[in-house]
């Protein structure tokens, strides 16, 4: 087995800072995956374990490809309808396994280190920006339902020990900070002399984050800002890095496990995430710190034949985040907490006019539900409205995966429609693709509440 590994390795040629990257995405995946400690303990188990392996020796590289593996399994059949970190996660893993594929079948580089420091610029870029291009509607900058409120107020409210009211001032300074870091700010790992200080400040706002329960979204951050940082013809880690690393890997697994135990301790449910993000940022800063001291940007040389693979990824990207204006789908799209609106009657865009913009209709053919429940749907649908598409490939899940009655009364083209289980009528007829379509909850209403 060593000797087969060996062989492999002999192939593959890792350099040191890819071994980095690729321990830090081993930590990535486990973050994303930290919730299965309640679903199924015995799969998170198992990530767990490779990722120690990561952390006992960073070069063996394959233990991240295990958990490459996995995290496929869990996440490609639910795509596109998981989170923004876990398509990236899915599309990394994806990437990985086609590379190392290739690299074995080939006696010839497959990208050089020039190639691939792009490659994360112009991925990490543009879906920073864009994460910020969604806000510019006219209910991020409403400081009664901004979403910029939810997200501070949680984290600050955990420091002081008292839930409060984000004051406007202090919600118009989080809402021009808030796209400042992600609108402008990225824009700085373009360039190797601001490199560093734009990679830490970026850093520093996941740091943040982190406390506000988006510790998974701050580990795949990282993976994607170090990847624009750092130097991949440096043929050793040094000591420090390497130790510091390790120990943030070793804080990923302490926090998670923490979390577990946290309710059996008393403490209030709403403390738990914030507690988890506290002891990840623990091991997050001493990385961060320890690599920084360090750390000096090297500049790199940009070549035609990169727009062989940098334009599509550019354009994939592109389409993907700007699909909701075009109307085929307005969630998992890089639009999360964003109180983003593109129904065509209530579109809360500055610079998108969907009125116009829109190619097909599926979210202007909706149902409004009156009255929706069962235990086991936790999101509250009653009063909303819901693209058609939506509403059938949801009454479709309920229908193959609970048991239980959904009673529901709802409105369908000016027509009244009541049902003791509406997984048994016409509304559980979806089609393969309606699953592709992921849109949100319409509110009836008033200006956008915050929502993922």
């Amino acid at each position: 087995m060593n000797s087969f590994i060996k062989n492999i390795e002999n192939k593959l040629q890792i350099k040191s800072n890819y071994l980095l990257l690729l321990a830090i995405f081993n930590g990535a995946i486990l973050m994303n995956f930290h919730k299965l400690i309640f679903l199924n303990p015995l799969a998170l188990f198992v990530i767990i374990g490779f990722v120690l392996i990561s952390i006992i020796n960073i070069k063996y590289w394959w233990a991240t490809i295990v958990n490459s593996i996995i995290s496929i399994y869990f996440l490609i059949d639910k795509f596109p309808r998981i989170g923004n970190h876990s398509t990236i996660i899915l599309f990394f893993s994806l990437f990985l396994l086609v590379v190392f594929t290739l690299k074995l079948s080939s006696k010839k580089p497959i990208f050089n280190t020039n190639f691939i420091s792009y490659f994360f610029r112009t991925i990490t870029v543009t879906i920073y920006f864009y994460s910020g291009f969604h806000k510019l509607n006219t209910d991020f900058f409403n400081s009664c339902v901004s979403c910029v409120n939810e997200v501070n107020v949680y984290a600050l409210s955990n420091f002081i020990n008292e839930r409060f009211v984000l004051p406007e001032f202090w919600s118009r300074f989080f809402q021009y900070g808030t796209l400042f870091i992600e609108l402008i700010l990225p824009f700085g790992l373009l360039h190797f002399k601001t490199r560093k200080i734009a990679g830490f400040l970026l850093l520093c706002f996941h740091c943040y984050l982190s406390l506000s329960g988006f510790a998974d979204f701050s580990c795949v951050g990282l993976f994607l800002i170090l990847g624009c940082l750092v130097n991949f013809e440096e043929k050793t880690i040094s000591k420090n890095n390497l130790k510091a690393v390790k120990l943030f890997l070793i804080f990923i697994i302490f926090a998670i496990i923490i979390r577990y135990y946290l309710p059996t301790f008393g403490i209030d449910n709403y403390k738990n995430t914030f507690i988890e993000g506290f002891i990840f940022d623990i091991g997050f800063v001493i990385f961060i710190y320890t690599f920084f001291k360090s750390y000096s940007a090297k500049e790199y040389t940009y070549t035609k034949k990169f727009n062989t693979y940098l334009i599509p990824i550019f354009v994939i990207i592109n389409l993907w985040t700007l699909k909701g204006y075009f109307g085929l789908g307005n969630a998992g799209n890089l639009t999360m907490f964003s109180n983003l609106v593109t129904e065509k009657s209530t579109n809360n865009h500055l610079l998108f006019d969907t009125k116009k913009t829109k190619l097909f209709d599926f979210e202007e053919d909706y149902v409004e539900i009156i009255y929706l429940k069962n235990k086991n749907i936790r999101e509250d649908f009653n009063g909303y409205k819901l693209p058609l598409v939506e509403f059938n490939f949801l009454v479709n899940y309920w229908n193959k995966t609970y048991t239980d009655k959904v009673p529901c009364k709802l409105i369908y083209k000016g027509k009244i429609f009541e049902t003791n289980d509406i997984r048994t009528s016409e509304f559980n007829q979806t089609k393969w693709w309606y699953k592709y379509l992921s849109f949100r909850k319409i509110q009836s209403k008033g200006p956008n509440e915050c929502r993922w």
